[in-house]
């Protein structure tokens, strides 16, 4: 299968959400993509002022300041893209509360990868309020980029990438959309899977590899654990640049048990594409 035609990513034009555009801008020069730049903005008020807000905004209605910050955000962005040398880039600024306006774009386009930075995923307080990347891991219908946005003075560059299965048909298709990227990349691509002994693990990656197109020889790795498989991907991850995994149960009832899928979101310590298998 081909990569992602497209690349959406979000930003507020802080430094981490600038860390998201700028892998945002390395996935689709590997991909040869198009990318768009979102800056969401939400109406406060009606869009005629009472006179005492004409005085406080002279410069127009607070709704209007809103959609203004949010072109220039964007257009700053897509500035920074196509100094990297990307031509197809586009800036938009959708209405609406950041998650919600992303997840929109995703819908309305196809073969998309949705870009977003962690920041707050792993704090609970964050998570119980709802923080960007959260809410998007949960209901995006488009694949995910979650991009740690802690050193990346120097840009981003995945090398190497896992392929997290567990054998399973919807693991299978996280593992063609991750090999990809991979091969987009130009990334070296290893099986990751996590078993009770090297034997089992062997049987699962025979099997998945069977599957895999002709002419993919992948390296493989075995996670040897016992009933805590999040812990032991996320651990296995640590010495990839990027994990691909399937976003099985991250909503409907198997997110409020905690999935698997759900726990590595939060644990893992490298970047980490979710990819939706229920295409």
């Amino acid at each position: 299968m081909d990569a992602y035609r497209e690349i959406i990513v979000g930003t507020d034009g802080s430094p981490t959400a600038t860390c998201a555009v700028l892998a945002a801008i390395e996935v689709a020069r590997a991909c040869k993509s198009t990318l768009s730049v979102a800056t969401a903005w939400y109406r406060h008020m009606p869009d005629e002022p009472v006179p005492s807000e004409k005085v406080k905004y002279p410069g127009g209605n607070p709704a209007a300041q809103e959609a203004r910050w949010a072109g220039e955000t964007a257009n700053d962005a897509a500035s920074i893209a196509r100094s990297a040398g990307l031509a197809d880039v586009r800036s938009l600024s959708p209405e609406g509360n950041a998650a919600d306006a992303l997840l929109r774009l995703a819908e309305e386009r196809r073969d998309v990868l949705l870009v977003v930075g962690t920041l707050g995923l792993s704090d609970r307080t964050e998570r119980l309020l709802g923080n960007i990347p959260h809410q998007i891991t949960h209901h995006s219908i488009r694949d995910v980029l979650l991009v740690r946005t802690d050193g990346c003075e120097d840009g981003y560059a995945w090398s190497s990438v896992a392929l997290a299965t567990d054998g399973s048909k919807t693991a299978a298709e996280a593992v063609r959309h991750g090999l990809a990227l991979a091969n987009a990349l130009g990334a070296t691509a290893t099986l990751l899977t996590v078993a009770k002994d090297r034997a089992a693990g062997e049987e699962v990656l025979d099997r998945v590899a069977a599957d895999l197109p002709d002419g993919h020889r992948l390296d493989r790795r075995i996670v040897e654990a016992g009933t805590d498989v999040a812990h032991a991907i996320a651990d296995g991850a640590g010495e990839f640049d990027l994990l691909v995994l399937g976003n099985k149960g991250m909503s409907g009832p198997s997110r409020l048990l905690g999935s698997v899928a759900n726990k590595v979101t939060h644990l893992v310590p490298t970047d980490l594409l979710l990819v939706n298998t229920t295409r």
